[in-house]
């Protein structure tokens, strides 16, 4: 028996000896009970907290993916590029500033194939989010007079430069390496 294995028999002794069910650990984990098992996403949660699976009495903030926490809901009207970033910015979330996602980060949710994309959608639905669709502004600027955004549309997605004065979408992100 490996390390692991001789760990988790201690456990389920220790659980046995003292008339704990699985429902009593999870609780003590602040984990629901009905969703023991690992989520296909982690959440990232309004105090900062992160997991695979729901917390009982926490409330989600976002989705993390390639390494980034991505807000659940998108800024509520469309604006400038300044705005959206400011907007975004002043957003602090345990202290850290959030922007609205980096170039490299949206090239990334934009190269997903559909079937995962509709997967990150769902997910982040079923949590009361709203879907990644539309213009996303992101962090970079490409010109002196441009900055890029992230287009995601059923037939088409990729990444475009658009005037700063235009006006777009923006979904706040944060990287969770501010969190660790």
């Amino acid at each position: 028996m490996d390390t692991k294995e001789q760990a988790l028999a201690a456990i389920q002794e220790i659980m046995k000896q003292n008339g704990l069910s699985k429902e009593d650990i999870l609780s003590a984990w602040n984990i629901a009970p009905t969703a023991a098992e690992k989520l296909e996403y982690e959440i990232l949660y309004t105090d900062g907290t992160h997991s695979w699976f729901p917390l009982v009495g926490k409330i989600p903030w976002g989705v993390i993916i390639f390494g980034c926490a991505i807000q659940l809901k998108e800024i509520p009207d469309k604006m400038s590029y300044n705005k959206a970033q400011n907007f975004c910015s002043k957003a602090l979330l345990k202290g850290k500033k959030c922007n609205s996602g980096s170039k490299f980060f949206w090239k990334k949710i934009i190269n997903l194939n559909e079937e995962d994309l509709n997967k990150l959608n769902g997910f982040i639905t079923s949590i009361n989010g709203q879907p990644l669709k539309g213009d996303y502004w992101t962090t970079g600027k490409c010109h002196d007079y441009d900055a890029w955004i992230a287009f995601l549309y059923k037939t088409q997605q990729g990444l475009s430069s658009a005037n700063r004065h235009g006006k777009f979408k923006a979904r706040r992100v944060i990287e969770i390496a501010e969190f660790e």
